[in-house]
């Protein structure tokens, strides 16, 4: 066993929780695309991690995985008793244990219990933090491409505006059109690309 889950089994015997052999009398396997919490809807008890990856999506949107042995998913709802802040879900098959709202009340009195939970809410805020950075990036990213396409498109609208008839002025018009959605239709900002 693990030394994370030795200290998990430990925290189970203090929560007194005897009524079972272990906390692995209460594991099961659940397969990949298993949706443990659906975001929004009503808490409940918590689940453990023993094994596997969970993905936590947000509005749909991957925000984070947890794949380490006796994490706790679900905590934050059983504690605020807010709606579920996040969908869970199985990446692979996964082993884990769900606690009822009475189990998981117990299990989180025992002492060890607040200081991996809290441990495992700060790690949560420095990767959302760290997606929050990352998303602010891209918008600052996506802003200054818009601001640089914008004023490209002024010029070229003020070139057609002057332009006569002229063949190879309508040419440079659309090769100045190409030109500026290919600089930014093709950097990291698009998916996918767009290009003339």
């Amino acid at each position: 066993m693990s030394q994370s889950l030795g200290r998990l089994n430990n925290l189970w015997y203090t929560a007194g929780m005897t009524q079972f052999d272990s906390i692995h009398s209460l594991a099961q396997t659940v397969t990949a695309g298993t949706v443990l919490f659906e975001e929004g809807t009503a808490g409940g008890g918590i689940v453990v991690l023993l094994s596997g990856r969970l993905s936590v999506l947000k509005g749909g949107h991957l925000v984070g995985t947890i794949s380490e042995p006796g994490a706790y998913v679900g905590e934050s709802t059983f504690v605020t008793g807010k709606m579920r802040g996040a969908t869970v879900v199985a990446e692979n098959s996964a082993t884990i244990i769900r606690l009822s709202a009475q189990q998981s009340a117990d299990f989180l009195q025992s002492p060890g219990a607040e200081a991996k939970m809290i441990r495992t809410v700060t790690q949560r805020l420095d990767s959302a933090n760290d997606v929050i950075r990352k998303r602010a990036e891209r918008i600052t990213a996506l802003e200054l491409a818009l601001k640089t396409v914008l004023s490209g498109l002024t010029v070229i609208h003020q070139d057609l505006r002057n332009a006569d008839t002229n063949p190879e002025a309508l040419t440079e018009v659309a090769r100045q059109i190409r030109v500026l959605v290919n600089r930014h239709g093709t950097e990291d900002l698009l998916d996918p690309p767009i290009i003339i």
